[in-house]
């Protein structure tokens, strides 16, 4: 009987997001997929920027920076298009980074391509590759272990494996065979009434460019979307044919009807297709469970939410899903957390996807079922807070705040726009921080999804900080859980300190001002990263340092 650590069945970007948190804290996984080839497509395209810091939080930012495309502006035409030009539509606003939020405006990248750099980092870095043809068929829990059976297609003959793993994992989709084997009720509706054909095509003759999204027509009559896919050399799009005149069956028959509604919908003769990559029938399903897992078996992503694509949200939220279980199981893997930890997964996410699926599902009546065109118009703007950067635990059961010890009723998705800075939301970023040695580096830069970060704020020359960072150090396992950054202010006369791992002066004060702690403070402040880039903790001292982690650890 084989084993693993974790087995993770379903390879889509948050299955191996998970794993690839997984591995870099040093835990064993398995990955397994019932395809039998890597699934081709556009798909879940729209990466938001806190999703892109969580890239930059697992060490992968640069391969993705190397297949990602800007987005393009939407131009909507009447069906058929005649002689008119086009009224644009606003959708993503291009906003500049700020100190605080330097990557502020998401950019596309196709979900083939976002897989086949999870792949290749899984891989190149530590040998786990992704096992297709193999399905899990049935497993039974018990106290300390699970006993799974998979099945693996070999050569057109089906053969039965049992592995002993510590944990299962669903990332398996809206259909997911873990979900249902735990008996986990998948709360919501399907909106039966409403569907669309979608699908990738190839543009002949040049006609089309890669610069603009199109859309024709509405969702009253026939409703037509071409989206670049971004390919480099490809002249590839991305499409959608709906609304309530349109026979869906009809038009995914064949290639030939789907170009015959394109053209019929846009009324034009002049665009030329080749070939249909992949076309299917999606009607919109808006579910959630109440419990994202128990036990020792767990679910994420689409598994434990589905919903309206409108928004991009989908795969980002499964992203936060992957690092929010993967650091904290990581921990009880490795005998430094309690089980209790597991807990907080479902406390944190489930208010967050609970709101956002309210989102999604209003953008999505504005879009496709609008009362009046203005409606239609509102529902392609993409609000600030889909950008994810005020997505919030800030009532965790295991954050820690002394500044703001009261609990306070917040929008999941709104927070850190309200001048303050508290536990449970994003860390900022802050560039141009000195580095005791030499050159200069960001906290985004010092941030991983494989350990803690202690920033303490102090100056040694005003209240010693070293009781603090000696309390973090005699941490059990501590080297492996949390690394401690001592932050000078820029009016600091000391340089280094022998107790901190790394030593930064805060040279433009962004630091200071972004964790709001005053430069002549009169006693250090200490914050708490955790691996998945929120602030687990703002404490004043030791005994709020020993009280954060009093939860987190054994």
């Amino acid at each position: 009987m084989s084993s693993t650590s974790v087995l993770i069945a379903g390879a889509g970007p948050t299955g191996l997001i998970l794993a690839l948190t997984l591995l870099r804290n040093g835990v064993s996984v398995r990955i397994i997929d019932k395809q039998e080839k890597f699934q081709i497509g556009t798909r879940g395209c729209g990466m938001q920027p806190r999703t892109i810091e969580m890239y930059k939080l697992l060490g992968i930012l640069p391969d993705l920076l190397e297949v990602k495309a800007d987005p393009v502006p939407v131009k909507k035409f009447p069906s058929p298009q005649g002689t008119d030009q086009g009224k644009d539509l606003p959708m993503v606003e291009q906003i500049e980074g700020t100190p605080s939020r330097p990557i502020n405006t998401g950019f596309m990248v196709m979900q083939e391509l976002q897989e086949h750099v999870l792949r290749s980092r899984l891989s190149k870095d530590y040998g786990c590759e992704v096992e297709l043809s193999t399905t899990l068929t049935s497993f039974k829990e018990h106290d300390d272990h699970i006993i799974a059976i998979i099945s693996k297609l070999d050569n057109g003959n089906l053969k039965e494996e049992t592995v002993r793993v510590n944990w299962l994992i669903g990332a398996d989709g809206g259909r997911s065979t873990v979900r249902k084997q735990l008996g986990i009720e998948f709360v919501g509706e399907s909106v039966a009434e409403f569907g669309m054909v979608v699908g990738d095509i190839i543009a002949e003759n040049g006609v089309l460019d890669q610069k603009v999204w199109r859309i024709w027509g509405d969702t009253a009559d026939k409703m037509l979307s071409i989206r670049p896919c971004c390919v480099p050399g490809i002249n590839r799009f991305n499409f959608f044919v709906g609304g309530a005149n349109t026979d869906l069956e009809k038009t995914v028959a064949s290639r030939d009807n789907v170009v015959a509604a394109i053209n019929e919908i846009s009324g034009r003769d002049d665009l030329k297709f080749g070939e249909v990559i992949t076309m299917n029938v999606w009607r919109p399903n808006i579910r959630m469970v109440k419990n994202f897992g128990r036990g020792r078996v767990y679910l994420v992503g689409d598994a434990c939410h589905v919903h309206s694509p409108t928004g991009g949200q989908g795969m980002n939220s499964g992203a936060q899903d992957a690092v929010n279980l993967g650091w904290k199981l990581s921990l009880v893997e490795k005998k430094l957390s309690p089980l209790s930890i597991l807990e907080s997964y479902t406390e944190e996410r489930v208010p967050v996807i609970a709101t956002m699926l309210e989102k999604t599902t209003e953008l999505f009546k504005k879009t496709f079922k609008p009362e009046t065109p203005e409606k239609m118009a509102e529902g392609w703007k993409r609000g600030y807070e889909l950008r994810h950067f005020g997505v919030n635990y800030r009532k965790s059961p295991i954050v820690v705040d002394e500044r703001y010890p009261e609990q306070e009723l917040v929008d999941p998705y709104r927070s850190g726009d309200d001048g303050t800075i508290r536990a449970g939301d994003r860390a900022p970023d802050a560039p141009r921080l000195r580095v005791e040695s030499s050159g200069t580096t960001t906290m985004l830069d010092i941030f991983r999804a494989s350990h803690h970060t202690a920033l303490v704020f102090a100056d040694p020359s005003r209240h010693p900080a070293e009781s603090i960072l000696e309390t973090i150090h005699v941490l059990p396992n501590s080297k492996e859980v949390v690394k401690t950054v001592l932050v000078l202010p820029q009016s600091s006369l000391a340089t280094r300190s022998p107790a901190a791992d790394v030593v930064l002066v805060d040279t433009e004060g962004f630091a200071y001002k972004h964790y709001a702690v005053e430069e002549d403070s009169a006693t250090p402040t200490v914050v708490i990263v955790r691996p998945d880039g929120f602030i687990g903790c703002v404490v004043k001292g030791v005994d709020g340092v020993k009280k954060y982690f009093e939860t987190i650890l054994l």
